[in-house]
């Protein structure tokens, strides 16, 4: 048997081989790639191949942002409108182009893939650039470029006797109508820059004149008679050319802004000024008092006010206005007393409280009186704080304080300068005297029970306070301050002739207090005294308290 020749075994042997070597390489080089951009492709003129997926998204972020400043030139009819890419709503998608570049030989049969993988060494391959185009961006893109002109709404306005209308007129817009395929198409071509051309288009009003003027009518229909307010218990009646003063219309986009109504609105402001003037002037709470007339507690009803209008008034106006009718309700804005009669009911201030004892031979029931000669410039003081402090209510729980009520003792305020004392010397001030207000309600404080917080004793004893149990002011100290710690409120009231202060305090009954006892020393060149008080609770309990006074000896500035 005769042997092939050499010749044709290397024929055959050598492109087998050679195709084998091809497809090792494919395979091997194919494995390599794997997950990675095939050999030679570029994208956007950029050279991916073989870049990992993460580089290739870093790229292709790159070439979106490259793409939203690209310029777009946008042609019309007779003028050219340059503006970037972004404003028109063109996007690259950039999660599908990273998937392209690296899917560019996803569909090729196996049997091509490695002529594929071949030729790739010859010619360069582009990968697809994937655009997407936002309507809302575009047409909002479109309305801000120069060559737009929005159409005039019709409205209505007010005449001397009825509603007219002022005519809409149209507007110009730059046509969207296949801007978008063309922004993707020149896009994904990689063309610079990109060139779309489109049309003006004339922009009609939302509203016609007919719809307007329809409105018109049956607004002046609505208004001809005016319009009768009903206000609580008070009615008035606002002419129909006043009415119509309130109202002007506007236009009401529907929800995707392509169409709209036309609306009447109403001038609030005006209308409620017009309103309150028409009905009676409005009421003012009144808190209730507390007052003693002709001896006796007296309370003084509360009131509650109420005015026009409540906060829906313009709404139900409107309404009025655009149904027709001729007539409304209004609600009136009730204010309630801060202080109502069943507040003060509840205090039960009803009768004079404390205890009993004598003072400079007079007898001191539930109340106090200190004396003083008649006619001094210090009595004017003594009226005065008297005043002011008349009438004060002390809520359960409450702290009463002579200066936090009266304040500094000024001219201003009514006060005159007489004799006072400061650091030990006799001194003239405005508002000496008020000491002897301050002693007054101090006792009275000292038998009603009551814990007396602040005071501060005279430096030097007078004969018209009681001994060891008094008090002296000064501003913004010394104070006197005491709290009400019963159920019930106290009202403190002031009485005094030409001779006397009295401090009565009015509430119910609760406690009283009596002095005990009394005990003097020496310190120094003062006489100290400390007075013990019982308190009595209506349960029969009892409770002690000391005060204290220092006074210096005559003729001496401190001890």
């Amino acid at each position: 048997m005769r042997r092939p020749r050499l010749r044709l075994v290397l024929g055959i042997s050598i492109p087998v081989l050679v195709i084998v070597v091809l497809l090792a390489a494919w395979a091997l080089d194919s494995s390599n790639a794997s997950g990675k951009v095939p050999r030679n492709v570029t994208l956007a003129g950029r050279d991916v191949s073989l870049m990992a997926e993460d580089t290739l998204a870093a790229t292709v972020a790159d070439i979106a942002k490259q793409y939203s400043t690209t310029k777009v030139k946008l042609r019309t009819d007779d003028r050219t409108y340059e503006v970037e890419a972004a404003k028109l709503g063109l996007h690259l998608d950039e999660k599908a182009t990273v998937r392209g570049a690296l899917d560019i030989d996803k569909g090729k049969s196996k049997f091509r893939r490695p002529l594929v993988w071949m030729s790739s060494f010859l010619d360069e391959r582009r990968a697809p650039l994937t655009f997407t185009v936002d309507d809302a961006e575009l047409e909002a893109g479109l309305a801000t470029l120069g060559g737009n002109a929005d159409p005039t709404e019709p409205a209505i306005v007010n005449t001397a006797s009825s509603f007219g209308i002022v005519s809409g007129s149209p507007g110009r817009k730059i046509s969207s109508d296949g801007v978008s395929s063309q922004l993707i198409t020149r896009a994904q071509s990689a063309e610079l820059p990109i060139v779309v051309d489109t049309r003006d288009v004339e922009a009609e009003p939302k509203v016609s004149d007919e719809t307007a003027r329809a409105l018109a009518n049956r607004l002046t229909e609505n208004t001809a008679d005016g319009l009768k307010i009903t206000a609580g218990e008070h009615e008035a009646t606002i002419p129909g050319a006043t009415v119509r003063t309130w109202v002007s219309s506007q236009i009401k986009d529907s929800a995707d802004g392509q169409a709209g109504t036309i609306v009447p609105v109403l001038d609030e402001k005006l209308a409620l000024k017009d309103v309150t003037e028409a009905l009676p002037e409005p009421t003012e709470a009144k808190d209730a008092t507390i007052q003693l007339v002709n001896g006796a507690v007296q309370i003084t009803p509360s009131t509650d006010g109420a005015k026009c209008c409540g906060e829906d008034t313009a709404e139900r106006l409107l309404r009025a206005i655009d149904n027709g009718g001729g007539s409304v309700n209004l609600e009136l804005v009730e204010e309630k007393a801060e202080f109502s009669t069943e507040d003060a009911e509840k205090l039960g201030i009803k009768e004079p409280v404390g205890g009993m004892t004598e003072w400079k031979g007079n007898p001191q029931i539930r109340s106090f009186t200190t004396y003083h000669d008649c006619c001094a410039p210090r009595v004017t003081n003594i009226h005065r704080i008297a005043d002011l402090v008349r009438g004060t209510i002390v809520k359960p729980g409450e702290q009463f304080s002579v200066n936090a009520v009266v304040g500094q003792r000024t001219a201003e305020k009514g006060f005159v300068e007489a004799g006072a004392i400061a650091n030990g010397e006799h001194v003239d001030e405005i508002g000496g005297g008020v000491s002897q207000f301050a002693t007054t309600m101090f006792n009275a404080a000292f038998f009603a029970g009551l814990p007396i917080d602040t005071y501060q004793a005279h430096s030097e004893h007078f004969s018209r306070y009681p001994f060891g149990r008094e008090a002296t002011m000064g501003y913004p100290n010394p104070d006197l301050a005491w709290t009400n710690n019963t159920p019930y409120g106290i009202l403190v009231w002031t009485s005094y002739t030409d001779t006397s202060i009295t401090v009565t305090l009015y509430s119910t009954q609760y406690a009283y207090g009596e002095q005990t006892n009394q005990t003097t020393g020496r310190s120094g060149s003062c006489t100290t005294v400390n007075t013990e008080r019982t308190i009595h609770y209506p349960d029969g309990r009892t409770a002690t308290d000391n005060f204290r006074a220092r006074y210096r000896d005559a003729g001496r500035t401190s001890c």
